[in-house]
This record gives structure tokens, sequence and C-alpha cells, in this order.
């Protein structure tokens, strides 16, 4: 007696809902003959859960190499700290808006911009060693991770070729 029925034209007669997904099981008998083996089933079901939750967000990083992945990092950080710098610089000459022209009269225009230039050069090498440190670490924990993934996949590849070679029981 089958449980499921094959597959037919792509589409799967006999379909049963599982925590929503759909499983569409072809020739699974209760008898154990074309039995799935459970530990693949559930080997592809914990990679299915991996696809969905933390591979939706290492998959993505995986397409670069380290290098790259950790230069784009930077870049993005450059450009986004700096212009966070000029939010910051505008703030403060607002603030002290009434004493900008005593800091204007008092010092020159090119020690002004010097010592301005200074704090922002400091302001970034701290925002790049942070976006080094982080975008390095998160590409490692995602090769970790997709190496985790790899392992079931190939774990699963091997019980499918297993299973293939075995040879079909009669009725």
């Amino acid at each position: 007696m089958a449980v499921f029925h094959q597959l037919v034209n792509g589409e799967c007669l006999g379909k049963q809902v599982f925590q929503g997904f759909v499983c569409c099981v072809d020739a699974v008998s209760l008898d154990g003959a074309d039995m799935l083996s459970e530990e693949r089933i559930r080997l592809m079901t914990k990679m299915a859960s991996y696809e969905e939750g933390e591979g939706k967000k290492y998959m993505p990083i995986k397409q670069f190499y380290r290098k790259d992945y950790v230069t784009l990092g930077m870049v993005k950080t450059f450009i986004t700290s700096s212009i966070a710098f000029g939010i910051l610089l505008l703030c403060w000459a607002l603030y002290v808006f009434e004493d900008i022209t005593e800091i204007l009269a008092s010092r020159d225009f090119a020690e002004l911009g010097m010592s301005v230039l200074a704090i922002y050069f400091v302001f970034i090498a701290i925002y790049q060693l942070i976006a080094l440190l982080v975008y390095y670490r998160r590409y490692t924990k995602a090769t970790a991770s997709m190496k985790e993934y790899h392992s079931i996949l190939r774990r699963a590849e091997k019980l499918q070729e297993k299973e293939d070679r075995s040879p079909p029981l009669e009725d």
C-alpha cells in the first residue's frame, strides 16, 4: 500500500504539508520497500531549515572572496563614516555658531583646515579598523557555517547514492 503517489507530469498527486513545507515523496510504501531513509530525510530537513534561516544571511557572503567582501565592506564604511563626520562637523559648527567668528579670527584658515583634516583621518581610521574586524569576522562565521552545510549536503548525497545502488525489492 503506497502512502504517497508518484510524481506525474511534474506534479505530485499525494502531497502532505509539514510545518509549511509541501513534501512530495514518490513511491513510499509501508512495508519498507523503496522506503526513504529517515537519516536522509532528517538531513534534508536540516538543510532546508538552514537555507531559510542562517543560510539567507551567510550564502550571499560566500559569493565573494574574503578580500573582496572585506574591501567592499570597508568602502561602504568609508562612505557612511565620511557622511557621518560631515554631519557631526555641521552640528558642531551650528553649536558654536556664535563663537565661530572668534575661532576664524584667531586662527589661520590653513591651521583650522589641518586640524579638521587630522580629526577626520583619525575618525575614518577608527571606523575602518572596526569595519575590517567586523567584516572579517562575518566572513569567517559564514565560512564555518557553510562548511557545516556542505558536510550535511555530502552526507545526504552519499545516502542518496547508497539508496540508488541498492536493488529494489520485488513484491
